[in-house]
């Protein structure tokens, strides 16, 4: 059969950022799949991470921000061997020929990932605080370490300062900190020295004006069905296994605004003075504790 070679829609979200509905809202569009955190080394024994693991070199905690030139080169081959369909089995619809990329511990290689194939990018952001508290409600660990013992990464883009801060918040701070300073992390790059034009997209702007919200989305990929793609956001995700029921509740009643606020009922006021402070050490503009929205 002859493949049509598609350009990439390359996700970028973080965990609990909101990657799996918005993979589900593209989804909607005719003729597109995904392929689930296609970086993914945390599970080398099944067969999905087997496949994946061939493939891609090992890194950390499965984070990838930084390649040599070698792993580059695997990297390149990865998804090459994606676009051109010799690697459906990862895919959630194999036979489809336009592929999402649901990158979830890859945001630092936005720039890289679009040299290696033809590919369009799109970045999803979630309030860190809220985000953060979603990972520690899910019991997941926290993967600020690869960076901070990065130390090519670190003295190119890291502050002495940040560095310094960023190792006290990983061995001295709590829980919530940690992943806050993960979210930090993953996103320095990407937020502070990416020279792609991609587009950037809000969790909150999702939940508060949808249409806007797949408009610009839809406009951007030149996708047609936002009727469907509309729909998708009256039930739960696919990954609402990983939510609370109070949260469940509020997607199929519309709580928009209990959805972004819910965070601060996990947070004590010297959480939020530290959760703060991580932001401002790491000049994280867009969102503060003060707000449920991000400044745009």
């Amino acid at each position: 059969m002859f493949w049509k070679k598609e350009k990439l829609i390359l996700q970028y979200a973080s965990r609990r950022g909101g990657s799996t509905i918005l993979a589900q809202i593209l989804e909607a569009e005719d003729g597109v799949a995904s392929i689930d955190q296609p970086f993914d080394l945390w599970k080398p024994e099944s067969d999905r991470g087997k496949i994946i693991a061939e493939y891609i070199p090992a890194k950390a905690m499965s984070q990838f921000f930084e390649l040599n030139d070698l792993e580059k080169k695997q990297v390149e081959r990865y998804l090459k061997l994606i676009r051109n369909g010799r690697l459906q089995k990862l895919s959630n619809k194999p036979r489809c020929k336009k592929q999402i990329l649901k990158i979830v511990n890859a945001q630092g290689l936005v720039d890289i990932l679009s040299e290696l194939v033809p590919s369009i990018s799109v970045v999803m952001l979630r309030h860190p605080c809220s985000q953060a508290l979603s990972v520690v409600k899910n019991k997941w660990g926290t993967c600020e370490r690869p960076f901070l013992e990065a130390e090519d990464w670190s003295s190119k883009y890291l502050s002495k300062d940040q560095l310094e801060f960023g190792n006290k918040i990983s061995q001295e701070g709590s829980y919530l900190g940690r992943a806050i300073l993960n979210w930090c992390l993953e996103w320095h790059y990407s937020l502070k020295y990416s020279k792609q034009n991609y587009l950037i997209l809000y969790y909150e702007d999702m939940i508060l004006n949808p249409e806007k919200f797949i408009d610009t989305l839809f406009s951007y990929l030149k996708f047609k069905n936002k009727d469907k793609a509309l729909s998708v956001l009256s039930t739960p995700s696919r990954s609402s296994s990983f939510s609370k029921e109070r949260t469940l509740n509020d997607i199929k009643l519309g709580n928009k605004y209990n959805l972004l606020s819910n965070w601060r009922e996990g947070y004590t006021i010297e959480d939020l003075s530290i959760a703060q402070e991580i932001l401002d050490v790491f000049e994280i503009k867009r969102y503060s504790v003060n707000s449920n929205i991000p400044f745009v």
